[in-house]
């Protein structure tokens, strides 16, 4: 009696996991495309915009000339890519 408490326990235990690990379930893999990159990149551009347009207002620059300064150093840098070649998002 003793053995066989334990050993039922067991067998329920064992049963009962093995049938989730043999069922399948589909889940679906993310979803990529172009929509994906594009707002990847363009986060990238707005981030990356806003810190060097702060780092060279800091050094003294004007608001708007620092944003046309990065803007243009974006472009340059970063040329391979679609938010370089597309219009610069607008200054928050």
């Amino acid at each position: 009696m003793k053995r066989l408490v334990p050993t039922a326990l067991a067998a329920v235990l064992i049963t009962s996991v093995g049938c989730h690990m043999f069922s399948k379930k589909t889940v679906s893999p993310p979803k990529e495309g172009p929509d994906i990159s594009n707002q990847v990149e363009k986060d990238f551009e707005l981030r990356w915009l806003d810190h060097r347009t702060a780092e060279l207002v800091a050094q003294g620059s004007s608001a708007s000339a620092a944003r046309d300064q990065a803007i243009n150093e974006f472009r340059v840098k970063f040329s391979y890519t679609k938010a370089a070649q597309e219009p610069p998002p607008p200054a928050h």
